[in-house]
């Protein structure tokens, strides 16, 4: 999302008072001629006596890209005015923009909730939504499940260049589409223009805002019971009988996951298929369950997903992305596994 910048400085202001209500006798002044471009606020404020001073970079959205520009000009501007505490303001952080300023040791503050600053005595820090009104529309174009193809395809072939004619083919999508979220991952620094190619210019911060977005997906689910030995056998039964019905799916989570990774034990099997209407439920003997349910059947957002199922043991398996993205949503399940798949892919990647 972008905002206008000379109002996320005067908003900036209020926020930085409103986030630090316990520091007292703000000033609060505009950059000027004596601090690089890109520092946009120097305030001070005490506390207890004691003055302390920041020094504020204001982007117009909080893209990877726009997070290590602000970042390289404040971190000048301190590396000889080292009382100042750098911050930067966007209007919505993402994860992986937190990722940076944490590790460059900025503090940063937005306007969906977000918030993190760590200087001396002073430790503030506040999880937001994450949405603003309208802040979803870039991602959402970006991310929506048919765009996501594009983002798999860089993904996969991090050291590619494109053209646009291969994206069509590779992808199966129309050029009107491919050409509206291209313009939208240029702008947001995701990919970039080589020689009239394409080219991917950050894997980390792709997949972290696609896996971001993921999270966010509102699903079409259903859960279910039904007897099994063990979940194993489960997933055997069920994928038989999708077979059998010529229906398309893919396992994903822990159990997906259990195909190709390191075993883990697990209790829910999750698995995607092309409708859930025409799930054959009643023909599994699969009781809908609200609790102490072990099968969620969830309606794929693409039947492209379903398509680049890879089948291990006579079982599919959704792509080595989608699993790392669903089991990122359990983490407290599925984190030891989704290491396991970010590895694989890793190295599938280089």
């Amino acid at each position: 999302m972008y905002t206008h910048k000379n109002k996320l400085i005067a908003d900036a202001r209020k926020e930085l008072e409103k986030r630090i209500p316990f520091l007292s006798r703000w000033e609060i002044s505009r950059g000027g001629k004596t601090t690089p471009a890109g520092v946009d606020i120097l305030a001070s404020a005490e506390f207890k006596g004691r003055k302390y001073r920041f020094c504020i970079g204001v982007k117009p959205a909080g893209y990877p890209q726009y997070i290590r520009s602000g970042i390289l000009a404040l971190k000048e501007f301190i590396s000889s005015h080292p009382a100042y505490y750098p911050v930067m303001v966007v209007p919505v952080i993402s994860g992986q923009g937190k990722k940076i300023c944490d590790k460059y040791n900025i503090g940063y503050i937005d306007f969906s909730g977000n918030a993190k600053i760590a200087v001396e005595s002073i430790f503030v820090s506040a999880q937001g939504s994450g949405r603003l009104k309208g802040a979803a529309a870039v991602s959402q174009s970006i991310f929506s499940p048919k765009a996501a193809r594009i983002t798999k395809m860089f993904l996969a072939e991090p050291k590619a260049e494109w053209i646009q004619r291969d994206i069509a083919g590779r992808t199966g999508l129309s050029k009107g589409l491919i050409s509206r979220v291209i313009n939208k991952m240029t702008e947001a620094g995701y990919v970039i223009k080589k020689d009239k190619k394409l080219a991917l210019s950050n894997f980390d911060d792709l997949l972290s805002a696609w896996v971001e977005s993921e999270a966010n997906r509102r699903q079409a689910k259903k859960n279910y019971y039904l007897w099994a030995q063990n979940p194993q056998k489960l997933m055997e039964v069920v994928a038989g009988k999708l077979s059998g019905s010529k229906m398309k799916y893919a396992f994903t989570q822990e159990a997906g996951a259990s195909l190709v990774a390191p075993f883990a034990s697990f209790n829910i099997v999750t698995v995607y298929v092309d409708s859930l209407e025409k799930f054959p439920a009643k023909a599994l003997s699969a009781s809908p369950a609200d609790t102490g349910f072990n099968l969620t059947v969830i309606e794929a957002p693409d039947d492209h997903m379903l398509l680049n199922a890879r089948e291990k043991d006579g079982l599919k398996a959704a792509d080595n992305f989608q699993l790392y993205a669903d089991l990122k949503k359990n983490p407290l399940r599925g984190e030891k596994q989704a290491g396991h798949i970010l590895a694989l892919i890793r190295k599938g990647s280089k």
